[in-house]
């Protein structure tokens, strides 16, 4: 994981995971991730882990407290490159947690859910889905 006493800036060729914590956001047929998984919504901000630094065995310990702590089952991650969502007029911005120092935002989503929507198609067009082990 990113040394918490310097975290540095997100770059846009970082490695971003988005942790699946539903079931029905996965399509089983083909392995791949459907845009709901990518919506900000209800919040503001899409959150997003780093990869940088971090073995797998970190990003899916981070996942699992994700899981957790909203009362779910982690089911997968789909990764992203950061350049992705910049290339959607979004922003993606550090945002250490004392638990996981590799935490991101993404930020700048249209407040309408339907452009919502047609931006995180353009962002699940391009993940990649990794199965929980």
């Amino acid at each position: 994981m990113i040394d918490p006493a310097n975290v540095p800036a997100v770059g846009t060729e970082k490695l971003l995971a988005r942790y699946v914590l539903q079931r029905s956001h996965i399509r089983r047929s083909n392995q791949t991730v459907k845009p709901d998984a990518f919506m900000p919504h209800p919040h503001t901000d899409m959150s997003v882990t780093r990869h940088w630094s971090a073995t797998e065995a970190e990003l899916w310990s981070v996942g699992e407290a994700v899981a957790d702590a909203s009362g779910k089952t982690l089911h997968g991650r789909g990764d992203i490159r950061a350049e992705i969502c910049v290339g959607q007029a979004l922003s993606v911005i550090a945002d250490p947690t004392p638990d996981n120092p590799n935490h991101a935002n993404v930020a700048g989503w249209p407040t309408d859910k339907p452009r919502q929507k047609a931006v995180a198609q353009e962002i699940a067009a391009t993940a990649q889905y990794v199965d929980k082990p």
